[in-house]
């Protein structure tokens, strides 16, 4: 069944009085293939745009502030319409997750699930583990025992949580000797953790990942990382042991960090960058090693 939501609606979800004439939305679309009905959004201005969705008149778009006389099309404006925008699918036309254990899935006794949690496909949930209301688990998922997962997180497919870490110390006979793995995996609320990650249990305390914290897909997270709330890590980041990443911090594509770097709240580590020294706050770097740039905000 298709999703319609009145114009009108779309406005004062977004805290704004309406100066158009009522219409329904039936779908969203990118800018360029706005049609009646339909809702998208243009950050910056773009005369060429803007001239071709003019004749569009039960269409909205969500604009910047940069919007003057030239647009004619339905629009609402805000300081971050792509945000906006985000936050409407979000409302109004994301599916809804699903609820309840699938079959094939195997879920110890002694976890303690939350009743609107979803567990999906040959997924393991192991002794011990908690897992918080309106998470979704998705299929071929293995969280091992003692594991903390928050409210509203998601973990994609073929995911492994609380596994040990790779911590070895050498005998007199140079042979490596397996360091127990007595931590935890912590997860906090609001959390995505992308499609085959792996994040290591902590050795005698635990790995933590706070609240907020987004991982995309094929992203390595050692024992005893803390990564602090709305940090981004990116597709095939490599996060070495004991490392802390700070709040709202952004690592990027196939970087790697040296065990026990600091990377400072609001920093952003650039594509490939090999990190072997702490960075300070709101600091860019890039590179092999990887240097300071700039400051990644100016305020």
């Amino acid at each position: 069944m298709k999703k319609i939501v009145r114009a009108s609606e779309i406005a004062r979800f977004l805290g704004v009085v309406p100066r158009f004439d009522d219409f329904p939305i039936e779908r969203a679309v990118p800018v360029t293939k706005l049609s009646e009905h339909s809702i998208s959004f243009l950050k910056n201005k773009d005369e060429e745009i803007i001239k071709k969705i003019n004749s569009i008149r039960s269409a909205l778009v969500l604009v910047g502030d940069w919007a003057d006389e030239e647009i004619q099309v339905p629009h609402i404006v805000l300081k971050n319409p792509r945000l906006g925008f985000a936050k409407v699918l979000q409302h109004f036309f994301a599916e809804q997750p699903p609820r309840g254990i699938e079959k094939t899935a195997v879920v110890d006794p002694g976890a303690s699930i939350a009743e609107d949690v979803y567990i999906g496909h040959y997924s393991i949930i192991e002794a011990g583990v908690v897992i918080g209301p309106r998470s979704v688990i998705r299929d071929h998922v293995v969280i091992r025992r003692n594991t903390r997962i928050g409210s509203d997180v998601l973990v994609k497919s073929h995911t492994v949580i609380g596994e040990e870490g790779f911590g070895f110390e050498f005998d007199e006979h140079g042979e490596p000797i397996r360091i127990p793995h007595m931590g935890r995996v912590v997860i906090g609320n609001g959390v995505e953790i992308g499609a085959m990650n792996v994040i290591a249990r902590g050795t005698l305390e635990d790995t933590v990942i706070h609240n907020g914290v987004k991982t995309d897909d094929h992203v390595f997270i050692a024992h005893n990382v803390v990564i602090e709330e709305n940090a981004v890590i990116i597709a095939g980041a490599e996060i070495s042991g004991s490392v802390t990443i700070g709040r709202g911090a952004w690592v990027a594509p196939q970087a790697a960090i040296i065990n026990k770097v600091h990377i400072g709240e609001r920093a952003l580590v650039g594509i490939g960058a090999v990190v072997t020294k702490s960075v300070d706050e709101n600091m860019v770097v890039a590179g092999n090693p990887a240097k300071p740039l700039r400051k990644r905000f100016e305020q």
